[in-house]
């Protein structure tokens, strides 16, 4: 049977996007008081956030007498260790997953909570359509950590040194690559750092802006890795790579990036929009040293589009304790735990921070949802819009694109053999 469904639902949640409906509405207090005290275990892959989700445990323990304790673990250990621990009584009562194929193979294993009860208890604090994308097979398995879009950071240092404009076009944003390039400057931070996920950035964001239909349709398996679109993709990429436009390539995004956007040593760097939370976390102030812009297309295909990413928090169906666990999903849902994830990550989920308070704190953030009114076309991100299968190859070629660029038809002819083996394994005839 063809899993579509995934996407059908999550297009669900496309339609009520995140603009101005997300800050507006009422509030509604999550649960005040725990049936019970005591700990639970909550997973994540966020070393840049491991502070923030020991004050948030801290915080839930004060608040409800539920103490989250956090561990964070590298990525690919982390999906290897929670799939392992899923499938005893060392489950995670809460622990950060992705959408998409990627829960969609823990519910058909069965390993996860059902949140629904959650839901009926908080789901007014929510935006309409959101209960529904984070909803498998008629259950809904999370609540959301955060929903974002994929915009570019920018260094105003860099900009007020020059006294440049952002592009308008595409070849104008080339040229300013090869200006920052004359200068010394750096242009995009796309690097291997120490996190192996983000060599998918860059094919994603030239690709969409080649044909944003073909990113879907490839998203899909109805289209092909070495079709011309692909192709085109990759040769741009290689030109790029080949040009010096990137930061050093040891460069990492939570630390290095930052410092460099701050010092104008770096031009661009391209990630979900809760990248502004790790830049304020580093010190560096919306608007004074960084802002954000939603690059142009580079060709008419590409236009009025945008990638969407839901990150969302789950429960393991076989942790210990698993009514500490709703309990504490109701007080995160609170506009207790709203406050804090604002405060804490620049976070707003739910409908209980007033637009005020965003533009107020986060004017960048604030400017991002004026500039997506002009953007309808709204896709899920690459980690989560196709099978883990091919994700998985996907990104290790990408990284062996960043140092062997000339190998680029190569990389793509590998991608396409995983997935004619991959995509019949889903009920689609590739």
């Amino acid at each position: 049977m063809k899993k579509f469904f995934v996407f059908s639902l999550v297009l669900v949640f496309l339609l009520f996007t995140f603009g101005s409906a997300l800050f507006a509405g009422t509030e509604k207090e999550g649960s005040k008081e725990a049936a019970k005290t005591g700990e639970i275990k909550i997973l994540h892959d966020n070393p840049e956030w491991e502070t923030l989700w020991q004050e948030f445990g801290e915080a839930s323990g004060k608040d409800i007498g539920i103490k989250g304790v956090p561990t964070v673990l590298e990525t690919q250990v982390y999906k290897a260790r929670v799939k392992v621990d899923l499938t005893t009584d060392r489950a995670p009562e809460v622990f950060k997953w992705w959408f998409g194929y990627r829960a969609l193979e823990l519910v058909d294993a069965g390993l996860l909570a059902d949140l629904s009860d959650v839901w009926d208890a908080v789901g007014d604090n929510y935006p309409a359509g959101v209960r529904e994308a984070l909803t498998l097979k008629g259950i809904t398995y999370a609540l959301p950590f955060n929903s974002g879009y994929w915009v570019w950071f920018y260094s105003k240092a860099v900009y007020d040194k020059y006294n440049m404009e952002l592009p308008k076009t595409w070849d104008e944003f080339m040229k300013q690559l090869a200006f920052f390039k004359s200068k010394g400057i750096s242009g995009i931070g796309n690097t291997i750092g120490k996190s192996r996920w983000t060599s998918f950035i860059i094919p994603m964001e030239l690709l969409y802006r080649i044909d944003a239909d073909f990113y879907v349709r490839l998203m899909n398996g109805k289209a092909h890795y070495t079709d011309p679109e692909a192709v085109q993709m990759m040769k741009l990429w290689k030109d790029m790579l080949d040009k010096g436009y990137f930061a050093p390539m040891d460069a990492t995004f939570a630390e290095d990036l930052p410092r460099m956007i701050k010092e104008g040593s770096l031009a661009f760097a391209p990630f979900g929009d809760w990248y502004g939370g790790i830049l304020q976390q580093q010190g560096l102030k919306p608007n004074v040293d960084y802002a954000s812009f939603i690059p142009p297309a580079i060709t008419p295909k590409g236009e009025k589009s945008i990638i969407l990413e839901i990150s969302p928090l789950c429960s393991g169906k076989n942790a210990k304790h698993p009514d500490l666990a709703k309990e504490w999903f109701k007080w995160y849902a609170s506009e207790a735990g709203a406050k804090l994830l604002w405060e804490k990550w620049r976070f707003a989920s739910t409908k209980l921070i007033p637009p005020d308070v965003i533009a107020k704190d986060d004017p960048v953030l604030a400017h991002e949802f004026e500039l997506l009114e002009k953007y309808p076309n709204k896709m899920i991100r690459f980690w989560e819009a196709t099978p883990v299968e091919i994700v998985e190859f996907a990104v290790d070629a990408f990284n062996t694109m960043l140092v062997n660029p000339e190998q680029y038809m190569d990389l793509l002819n590998g991608i396409e053999a995983k997935a004619k083996e991959v995509w019949p394994k889903y009920g689609v005839e590739y």
